[in-house]
């Protein structure tokens, strides 16, 4: 059946006439494993100059059939041509980000059929797609396609999961560099105000979540350079300084309720309640990765120094968080095995924190670590 045969046909799948429409189904059926069937399908769900509701129904179709012939489970049934095969592998990584929404979605479905089915045997090269276009900034459609890729092996046994090894490997470096850039192009746009759009709660509370997230996360072992340079500068440590640093503005900016114009109290109030006492157990449990030996670049520890200066940090509403890791965090930070010791002894011999349990208050000593450029 040639292109314009299978547009009628789907075109009059959209008929309010029973018959036309069954009359069209049967067709399609008929049609379906005939060579290049399922390679016209795709060109006309890709054809802007088609009928959207054409090229849904196309979609439907290609959907439900790649779901059920791609790899049957019946010997005996007919085939899918491999020449087709080919073909639909290579242009539906090109197209899948061209359509619109509607249509993507049916088009994820049938990669998500085609990788469960084919990867990485039959299709060895799609590892290197994606990496390709990471690196080239063709970053949706990598980005969609390696979502589908990683979650094959979600639910995987320790030996079926053997393939996502090579694409971390091969694929997390660049999402790094990506995410490194993200958090760079976020910092300086908070610099002297918050923009509007982050006044939406909704908006600001993905955000805060998803910084808090990288906070949280655990930096791996595996592949941090030994040279004290270049590990201060690895991706992931590039990544966690960029996030204290936009928290901290964040505190900077809503910390004071005081200090608030009328429009943003409310936004400020918000803040305080949800998230101060979040970033600052954040920055105390990262102090904590120094007391158990662990490694902590200065830049960092001189950034949290700077957070825990904040007077305003000294509210009954965050005495528990002090008292769980303030006594035990700083006073092992001068044990980390750094060139730094000496000044980092200074640095911390500024902040001196007591409790007064009858008052429930916090008493704290400070001098501003802000001038101080130690670590800087």
């Amino acid at each position: 059946m040639d292109l314009p045969s299978l547009a009628v046909i789907l075109q009059a799948a959209l008929s309010p006439n029973p018959d036309e429409r069954k009359a069209a189904e049967q067709s399609l059926n008929q049609f379906q494993y005939a060579p290049q069937h399922l390679v016209r399908l795709l060109q006309i769900i890709v054809d802007n100059n088609v009928d959207m509701g054409v090229r849904q129904v196309a979609s439907i179709h290609f959907k439900n059939f790649i779901a059920k012939n791609w790899s049957p489970l019946d010997d005996t049934q007919p085939k899918i041509l491999p020449s087709d095969k080919d073909v639909v592998r290579d242009h539906i990584l090109v197209f899948v980000t061209q359509v619109p929404p509607l249509l993507r979605v049916q088009l994820g479905e049938c990669l998500k059929t085609i990788i469960h089915s084919d990867y990485p045997e039959q299709w060895s090269h799609l590892l290197d797609w994606v990496k390709h276009n990471l690196q080239d900034q063709q970053v949706y459609g990598a980005l969609f396609v390696l979502r589908i890729l990683s979650r094959k092996y979600e639910f995987k046994s320790d030996e079926e999961r053997v393939p996502v090894y090579r694409i971390v490997d091969e694929t997390f470096p660049h999402l790094l560099n990506i995410f490194n850039g993200l958090v760079q192009i976020v910092n300086p746009s908070l610099e002297l105000e918050i923009p509007k759009l982050l006044f939406d709660q909704n908006i600001f509370n993905a955000w805060m979540m998803l910084f808090l997230n990288i906070l949280e996360r655990p930096v791996p072992s595996e592949g941090q350079p030994v040279d004290p340079d270049l590990r201060k500068s690895w991706g992931w440590w590039k990544v966690k300084k960029w996030t204290v640093h936009i928290l901290n503005r964040l505190y900077t900016r809503f910390g004071d309720l005081k200090l608030q114009n009328p429009e943003n109290r409310a936004f400020a109030q918000m803040f305080q309640k949800h998230y101060a006492g979040k970033i600052l157990e954040c920055h105390l449990n990262l102090l904590n990765v120094v007391r158990v030996g662990g490694y902590l670049p200065d830049r960092v520890i001189n950034l949290i120094l700077q957070y825990l200066s904040n007077r305003r940090l000294t509210k009954r509403s965050n005495m528990s968080i002090f008292k769980t890791h303030l006594t035990l965090n700083i006073g092992k930070v001068v044990s980390m095995p750094t060139t730094k010791v000496l000044e980092m002894t200074k640095v911390l011999e500024m902040m001196k924190v007591t409790f007064n349990e009858e008052n429930d208050e916090i008493q704290v000593y400070r001098q501003s670590f802000k001038n101080n450029s130690v670590f800087l």
